[in-house]
């Protein structure tokens, strides 16, 4: 398990299914048109305001954070601060590119950039490359031992306290903190007396998308879920 405080410049997770960092656009910084051909991309601002335009489908966004984007694959977008604060946020790619940004023309067609709120099931669109976006846990809630089959997961954890437990270790949490928690690792979280409220990401997105096990007489974990 990884456990982060990050900071802006901070790269959460680099490894070949995703690369995460926190950024900060200064008032009137951009991100230029740019294009993934491979990777869908997704973001959280966290503070600011900003627009995100894309010109082949003639889409332009205005929001102000907390939102979220999902950027799919192959859509040419530019991002720009158009507030009089930082714009602060975190993206994660996935799966991470060789090359982090490709200035493409845009093309004359390409799916729509989607925009998304911080509630509570507010998650991104239906894509093999990623799965994710809001989740709560109601107070002291648990959720299962489980892992992801070949997929990273990281959680930016936004209010609320808790603790995740990954093989044996335990960490506590709050705002601003970030576990990830490497493919084929056994982890649960738990909230403590408030809702714990995160954003996460799982890439890809692989069905079933959860490993669950049982705990046999002797301490071990056997997995229960069938390899595909």
């Amino acid at each position: 398990m990884q456990f982060l405080k990050p900071t802006p410049s901070t790269v959460i997770a680099d490894t070949p299914t995703v690369k995460c960092a926190m950024a900060e656009l200064a008032p009137g910084g951009e991100y230029s048109l740019h294009n993934h051909p491979g990777s869908d991309e997704v973001y959280i601002f966290l503070s600011g305001e900003g627009e995100i335009v894309a010109p082949g489908s003639e889409q332009v966004e205005r929001f102000t954070a907390p939102m979220q984007a999902y950027i799919p694959a192959g859509t040419s977008y530019a991002l720009k601060n158009v507030g009089e604060q930082p714009l602060k946020l975190v993206w994660a790619l996935c799966p991470k590119e060789t090359s982090e940004m490709r200035t493409l023309p845009a093309p004359a067609e390409q799916a729509p950039v989607v925009m998304l709120g911080t509630d509570n099931g507010e998650r991104f669109p239906n894509s093999e490359k990623i799965r994710g976006g809001m989740l709560t846990f109601q107070p002291n809630t648990e959720c299962g031992y489980h892992s992801h089959d070949g997929a990273d997961e990281v959680f930016f954890f936004l209010s609320g306290t808790g603790e995740v437990t990954e093989e044996g270790e335990v960490v506590r949490v709050g705002p601003g903190d970030v576990v990830v928690t490497p493919a084929e690792h056994k982890h649960k979280i738990k909230s403590f007396d408030e809702p714990l409220v995160m954003w996460l990401t799982v890439t890809p997105n692989r069905v079933p998308s959860h490993t669950h096990y049982k705990e046999l007489a002797d301490g071990t974990w056997e997995r229960i879920t069938p390899r595909q």
